[in-house]
């Protein structure tokens, strides 16, 4: 397992707000685009979170605040009944992140 493609990060109240979007440090995505080579577009790009056996789509892009997980993130933190202080793991493996708590 490599461990540049581990983020562990506990949540705050801006990571499960009304805006439904999930930042991540910007050195974490760096290697997951020098890992695959694909770059973020403008727009985002669809990746895929699994989690146990299910799965979501997400958009991944960016701002000026940074890189962030966007649509689709408001249906896992629902699921799991994500708060703030839980401490979550994104794996990034091939070609989707690999979700854990």
């Amino acid at each position: 397992m490599n461990p540049n493609m581990m983020l562990v990060k506990k949540l705050k109240d801006s990571d499960l707000s009304y805006s439904n979007a999930l930042y991540l440090p910007k050195d974490y995505v760096e290697n997951i685009v020098r890992s695959t080579g694909v770059p973020i577009p403008r727009n985002g790009i669809q990746v895929e979170i699994l989690d146990n056996n299910n799965s979501y789509w997400v958009n991944l892009r960016e701002n000026q605040k940074g890189p962030y997980i966007g649509n689709g993130w408001k249906n896992i933190k629902d699921a799991r009944s994500l708060k703030t202080g839980d401490v979550i793991k994104l794996y990034w493996k091939d070609t989707k992140f690999i979700f854990s708590m």
